[in-house]
């Protein structure tokens, strides 16, 4: 079973930087907007940020990375938070290092396309993750 069905990347802007899906049912600009107000909201009522948010069979886990960045995942309800957030950490990691220097210059948003293989690495039943989890 894949832990991870889809995947945004959204800027402290709200601007949805990055999105893996089966799918192209949600626009990833009202997807990426939507996310920010919520946190703003949650942050007005004196939270500190929405970490999961449960929706039919699905659950959303958010991770709020530095400079404000959002790494958000839809997965199947069942899937435990504390290995969702494990990826996603190591996705701001990856994604930090693959467009260092890039970020304060955006204005094509399409340079992160090819992003998807590392999500695929990270998120993905490979034969490296599987002999890391057997050793471990």
């Amino acid at each position: 079973m894949r832990i991870v069905n889809e995947i945004w990347i959204i800027n402290a802007g709200g601007i949805t930087l990055f999105n893996l899906s089966k799918d192209d049912k949600i626009d990833p600009l009202l997807f990426g907007g939507f996310f920010s107000a919520i946190q703003a909201f949650i942050k007005n009522l004196g939270e500190t940020e929405l970490k999961t948010l449960v929706i039919g069979t699905s659950k959303i886990t958010v991770y709020q990375g530095k400079g404000g960045y959002l790494f958000v995942s839809r997965s199947p309800q069942k899937t435990k938070e504390g290995e969702i957030i494990e990826n996603l950490k190591l996705v701001e990691t990856k994604f930090f290092e693959h467009y260092k220097g890039q970020l304060d210059r955006l204005v094509d948003t399409r340079i992160f396309q090819n992003f998807g293989a590392v999500i695929e690495e990270i998120f993905g039943d490979t034969p490296e993750k599987r002999t890391v989890k057997a050793l471990w």
